[in-house]
Parts: C-alpha cells; sequence; structure tokens
C-alpha cells in the first residue's frame, strides 16, 4: 500500500504585491507602486507544499469558503503539485493574507489578513474523516481559524494513525497522546506556563504524554521522548549559515520529520534531517520549500 500522508489545518491564500516606495500625494501615509503579484498556500497549505517538495504523497485537507478566493487557492495548489481534499462551505470565508513587499530590500512592509475565526461543523468533520483510514501519517497544522476542532481531534485519535501536529496553546488539550507535538519556544512556554523553554518542553511531554520536538530558533531544536523509549531527549544545534527569513521554518521542521519519518527513516535521524532542513529554509525570503536532495547533499 502506498504511503501517503494527510495534512489537515487551517488552509490559506498568501498574497504578495511586490511594490516601490513612492510620494503619496494626498497625504504623508506611505504609497507603493505594484509591480507583480504572487499567489502562495499558506498555514496548512504551505507544510503541504513543503511535503510535495520533498516528495511525499499529500493530500491538503481543509475547510474553505464558496468563494472567488478559494477558487485562486486551488488554482495555485495545482501549480505547486498538491492534491487537496477541500470543503466548500458558503457560510464560511476563505482566509487570505496580502502581504506589500519591498521589491528595494525584499522584505515586507505591512499585512492585511481577511478572515472569520470559526468552528468547523460536525458534518465538516465526517467529510474530513471520510477516507482517512488510506493515509499512513496525520499531520495537524493549527492556526486557531476553525478548522482544527476538539470534535476532531478526538475522532482522528480513534484512527490509530501516527499524528503530528504543530499545535496552537488555546488548543492545549487537543493534542494529549498523539505522536508528536512541534512547538516552538513562545508556545510552549505558554502551554506550560514556564519561562524556561526546556523544562516548558519536558512538562509539556509529561502532562500530554506526547513527544515534543520544540524548535529552538537560532538553538537548533531538541526532542523529548516518552518514559521508556530509546531517545529521552536529542538536542541538535541550529545549521543556518546564514538567516534571512525565519517565515515559515516550523512549517519545514513538521514537513521533514513526517516525510522522512513515513519513508522508515529512523527518529534521530529524522530529526537531524529536520533541523538542516530549516537552516537551509531560512536563507531564503519567505516561505521556502527544502528538497530531499537539498537535505540529503
Amino acid at each position: 500500500m502506498e504511503k501517503r500522508i494527510a495534512v489537515i489545518g487551517d488552509v490559506m491564500l498568501d498574497k504578495y504585491d511586490y511594490c516601490r516606495n513612492r510620494d503619496n500625494p494626498e497625504s504623508s501615509a506611505p504609497c507603493y507602486t505594484v509591480e507583480k503579484t504572487e499567489y502562495k498556500p499558506g498555514g496548512a497549505g504551505n507544510v503541504a507544499a513543503n511535503l510535495v517538495k520533498l516528495g511525499s504523497k499529500t493530500d491538503l485537507i481543509s475547510v474553505v469558503g464558496d468563494d472567488s478566493d478559494s477558487a485562486t487557492l486551488i488554482r495555485f495548489i495545482k501549480k505547486f503539485g498538491i492534491s487537496n481534499r477541500f470543503i466548500h462551505d458558503s457560510e464560511r470565508q476563505t482566509i487570505v493574507k496580502e502581504r506589500t513587499m519591498s521589491l528595494a530590500d525584499g522584505r515586507y512592509h505591512y499585512r492585511k489578513d481577511r478572515e472569520k475565526k470559526e468552528d468547523i461543523t460536525e458534518n465538516h468533520v465526517s467529510e474530513i474523516l471520510a477516507d482517512i483510514k488510506q493515509y499512513s501519517l496525520i499531520v495537524i497544522s493549527d492556526y486557531n481559524k476553525g478548522v482544527v476542532s476538539e470534535k476532531l481531534m478526538s475522532e482522528l485519535k480513534k484512527k490509530d494513525i501516527p499524528i503530528i501536529a504543530d499545535p496552537k496553546p488555546n488548543h492545549k488539550s487537543f493534542y494529549s497522546k498523539i505522536f508528536m507535538v512541534t512547538p516552538n519556544i513562545k508556545e510552549v512556554m505558554e502551554m506550560s506556563d514556564d519561562e524556561d523553554d526546556i523544562s516548558a518542553a519536558e512538562k509539556l511531554s509529561q502532562d500530554l504524554e506526547t513527544r515534543v520536538l520544540l524548535t529552538r530558533s537560532n538553538k537548533g531544536v531538541s526532542y523529548f521522548g516518552l518514559p521508556g523509549e530509546e531517545h529521552k531527549r536529542i538536542d541538535f544545534p541550529a545549521e543556518a549559515k546564514k538567516v534571512f527569513d525565519v517565515t515559515g521554518a516550523g512549517d519545514t521542521v513538521i514537513a521533514t520529520f513526517a516525510h522522512f519519518y513515513n519513508k522508515g527513516y529512523a527518529l534521530k535521524e529524522c530529526i537531524r534531517l529536520a533541523n538542516k532542513a530549516a537552516g537551509i529554509a531560512v536563507g531564503y525570503p519567505g516561505c521556502y520549500q527544502v528538497s530531499e536532495k537539498e537535505i540529503l547533499n
């Protein structure tokens, strides 16, 4: 049976307007001339894009609006080679994040978000669960926009499929007894109410009875296993040769770990490769998808 990964979570349409600064004839407010516009899959879509670039067979599962933005999102998801199982709901709004990028330095000057947070319905949960047994691994990409609900997580945990989640602190209880969570420093300290990231991660692992892969920015990654396992703790220092943009680095870590774990690599090697991939990704502007060849070379 083909090993396939399901990415379930809040998907977004990322819009990038690349602009030049100009004098505003109306006021002192900034004014920009748009030279070009790009669209990319954001949120859970970026995790799926990373997995596809790595070579994993991946389906992106989410609930989106029945609107023009969802049509644009699907069009660009297909350009990334991502297969989707979207549920369209006319009562929901497809999430759009618009960034004004400077052509001078490549960084963005401001962002506008169009979103409406709303938990998915029980019917949506049932639709997501349809054919879920075909997957060998589930990746949860939780941006606290409503797709990742308590009911959904409860039902997914009954399916005997490993689940790896990029968590949101206010959903802490959702992740108990899944395979692994991948918080960053801010998230793990908030989830454990502890100002030391290492002790916070240890506490979180104990509280949830879940493995923790902590992304520590310029300190690399640290893994915390379950009692009785071969690896109780593993640390890898950051490998970035240069840091241009940390956007999407967490997506790179969870996608790379999931890709190699699903291929049967040893856990410690999956962590090492995920850390290496993050070090490559942050050297590029925006959300950069790393290939397997880049990592293994």
